[in-house]
């Protein structure tokens, strides 16, 4: 549910086609990458807007 939030608000990317909703391979690879990178699970939530804006600000 909080992809489905992030993309209502506008502040994770995807596509709505006639009511379907895809989410881009590179929102995805992103995530898979820090994933990887930090040997964790990731959290969506750390991929929206609101979260990268608080990570520019020194936040995250």
């Amino acid at each position: 549910m909080t992809i489905y939030r992030a993309i209502e608000e506008g502040s994770f990317p995807a596509i709505r086609t006639r009511g379907r909703i895809s989410i881009l391979a590179k929102a995805i690879d992103a995530m898979e990458e820090v994933a990887i990178s930090e040997m964790r699970a990731v959290d969506s939530s750390e991929f929206t807007l609101s979260a990268r804006s608080g990570a520019d600000a020194g936040g995250r």
